[in-house]
């Protein structure tokens, strides 16, 4: 393994003012209105210090063609736009960003990648999915995996008995791939805590989630709302993550009486005083 010098170590000050060059936002606004682009690969010039566009694909190129339009040793950004057929059997299409970092790229690149990252994003308005790859088996876009996605029976029973009967805090539910099927992988009891509920969703793994959150209003009134938590870990597999995020829409049609949505891909993103603001 390589030992970062100081001069690595330096380089994350190198990306501070980075800038994005306006043809970076044109082409993304092209494929997110017209469609004209499957995706668009984007280079960081470091002696410009400008993030500028390496490649376009055109609509008819295909996941193959992109992913071999990333160098083996070198990091980029890039925009996928990726198909796939519902549940209903509806066309839609989500647009993804991916943040390539090979394993074999220098320390110095990935550092400089990593500190623009999120100001290179800002750029982007309309990113529905981020990924992070180091090697080209984490971001295969198998558009089958999500397109059949059944929801058993017992998600939708467990909801209407939390909703209903308040008989749970909160349900935890699962993607089973190879049944191509969400279940319900926990329920909790109505005793139980916010601290149970965190402990439940796994350190590295997506899941969706129920809770009933209870709070007490300014005039002093007990009330209660539902919310639906999107569990994806920065760490989860990126298949998994494209499962996930392809499924839940289909998912929560299924779940009639969601009141809040949070999207959360560490335990602070869906901390107490995060739900506390969602309901006031």
């Amino acid at each position: 393994m390589r030992v970062a010098s100081d001069d690595d170590s330096s380089s994350a000050n190198a990306a501070s003012g980075m800038a994005v060059h306006d043809d970076c936002k044109l082409k993304f606004l092209e494929l997110k209105a017209k469609r004209t682009y499957r995706f668009i690969v984007y280079k960081i010039e470091e002696q410009q210090k400008q993030v500028v566009v390496e490649k376009l694909g055109e609509p008819g190129q295909s996941h193959d063609d992109f992913a071999a339009s990333l160098p083996a040793d070198e990091c980029r950004y890039a925009i996928f736009d990726f198909d796939f057929v519902t549940a209903e059997n509806c066309q839609k299409s989500k647009i993804f960003f991916v943040a390539w970092s090979p394993d074999t790229a220098r320390v110095r690149s990935k550092m400089i990648y990593a500190s623009s990252k999120d100001r290179f994003k800002r750029e982007l308005d309309g990113i529905q999915v981020e990924l992070q790859a180091t090697d080209p088996t984490e971001m295969d876009l198998d558009a089958n995996a999500a397109s059949g996605m059944a929801v058993h029976d017992d998600c939708k029973l467990r909801f209407l008995e939390l909703k209903a009967k308040r008989t749970h805090r909160f349900i935890v539910y699962k993607i089973e791939e190879k049944q191509k099927q969400v279940i319900v992988e926990k329920v909790g009891e109505p005793i139980q805590t916010y601290e149970d509920f965190a402990a439940s969703l796994p350190a590295e793994e997506c899941r969706y989630a129920i809770y009933d959150f209870d709070f007490v209003t300014a005039e002093n009134c007990q009330k209660s709302k539902i919310f639906f938590i999107a569990w994806c870990p920065d760490v989860a597999k990126v298949r998994s993550k494209m499962i996930y995020a392809s499924s839940k829409d289909r998912f929560k049609r299924e779940l009639d009486g969601i009141q809040v949505e949070l999207q959360a891909t560490d335990p602070t993103e869906m901390d107490l005083d995060v739900f506390k603001s969602r309901v006031n």
